[in-house]
């Protein structure tokens, strides 16, 4: 009997150790289930927060705060438990005005680990980000990370207050005034020393995708390219009114000079496309430069280029496109420019040089412009320049 009789006492000390185990493990499941909701609420808040920065243009920081509380509460999670920054205060986004940090903090209440006095304090994280990656009002978008060390804004002066800069690499940014709404880098160091950044300052970023898809003109052109060599008649001409508007004209090579105006869409097929020392404007229907992957010799230099694209039509908004399998250096250098659409050499590094200029979308592969004054880059129209608007930040 006084064997049996100490059993009983073990049995119930190991019944006790085995609920407990069994209350734990039950436990645990609840606040992993608990916690991934919370997370999905954090996550939806900061994408609802992002997506409100991201129609304010990174201007209104106070707005996406409030959508990031009422994203929130949506979820079950008052303002009492959610914390909204923007910009960050630390981290990889600290002061990136198109980022909104979002933390949910929340006790959850246990069933049997409570006995011991235990609770589980929940805390989880996100970023939500505008105009990183999935575009947004992107005004030069540098694609090319093979060679990251060609990218050189040094000693420039660059005014795009209401637009963004996309660097799949990193670039030389030394002794220059930038004045960007956003700035992201995807590898890398930059080279800020004496840089004067007047907006946003360099952040990192995931690597960008070519934005040609998301713009009807240029994925027709895409899709539509003309071929190398498809065309016969050299054009070398002077003071000249070069093609008809909703027309296509189509040369081998092509050079223009003196005063002239061109119109509608022009093919060139070879190798050349040369408008240097010329003072050239488009009709008021517009104009787009379609190349070929044939076309490697393209010298704008010492030209004073006023053209639009056109507003209609397969090619609105694209000015200047050359296919991707292209990828020689196309020279603007010492061009006075004022260019109005889609300048698409998304392989290439672009030169340019001069003391003024107007554009509104750059997608190069690289980009010197080192020692340019006055640069000026327009806002795009509402559509143009963007291909998403928000994110969560990695």
């Amino acid at each position: 009997m006084g064997q049996r009789g100490a059993i009983l006492p073990l049995m119930a000390i190991s019944l006790a150790v085995l609920m407990g185990f069994a209350g734990l493990a039950i436990d645990i499941g609840y606040l992993e289930y608990q916690q991934e909701n919370q997370q999905a609420a954090t996550d939806a808040a900061a994408m609802g927060a992002a997506q409100r920065t991201f129609a304010d243009n990174c201007d209104n920081p106070s707005d996406a705060i409030s959508a990031a509380y009422s994203d929130a509460a949506l979820n079950g999670y008052s303002s009492a438990y959610v914390q909204a920054t923007s910009p960050p205060s630390s981290g990889p986004y600290a002061n990136n005005k198109c980022a909104v940090a979002v933390t949910i903090t929340k006790t959850k209440m246990t069933t049997f680990s409570r006995l011991f006095g235990l609770t589980g304090l929940e805390s989880t994280q996100a970023v939500g980000l505008a105009n990183q990656a999935t575009g947004g009002s992107g005004c030069i978008w540098l694609l090319d990370f093979s060679q990251a060390d060609q990218t050189n804004f040094s000693n420039s002066s660059i005014q795009m207050p209401k637009c963004s800069i996309y660097l799949n690499a990193f670039a030389n940014f030394s002794n220059s005034t930038i004045n960007a709404a956003y700035i992201g880098y995807a590898n890398g160091t930059n080279n800020i020393s004496g840089a004067n950044f007047e907006n946003a300052t360099p952040q990192p970023m995931s690597e960008v995708p070519d934005p040609c898809s998301t713009f009807s003109g240029c994925a027709w052109l895409t899709n539509n390219a003309p071929a190398a060599g498809s065309c016969s008649g050299n054009l070398n001409q002077s003071n000249a009114n070069i093609g008809t508007a909703g027309q296509t004209s189509c040369y081998n090579t092509f050079a223009l000079s003196g005063h002239s105006t061109v119109c509608g869409i022009i093919e060139i097929t070879g190798n050349q496309l040369h408008l240097q020392s010329s003072t050239i404007t488009s009709c008021s229907s517009g104009v787009s430069f379609v190349m070929s992957s044939e076309t490697n010799d393209i010298n704008f230099s010492s030209a004073t280029l006023t053209l639009a694209a056109p507003t209609t039509g397969n090619t609105a908004g694209v000015l200047f496109w050359r296919p991707s399998s292209q990828s020689n250096s196309v020279d603007y250098s010492t061009c006075v420019c004022a260019l109005t659409g889609m300048l698409y050499y998304p392989t290439s590094q672009v030169n340019y040089s001069s003391n003024s200029g107007n554009f509104t979308l750059l997608v190069f592969g690289q980009m010197n412009i080192s020692t340019s004054i006055g640069l000026n880059i327009g806002t795009p129209a509402p559509g143009y320049g963007s291909s998403g608007g928000a994110t969560l930040g990695e």
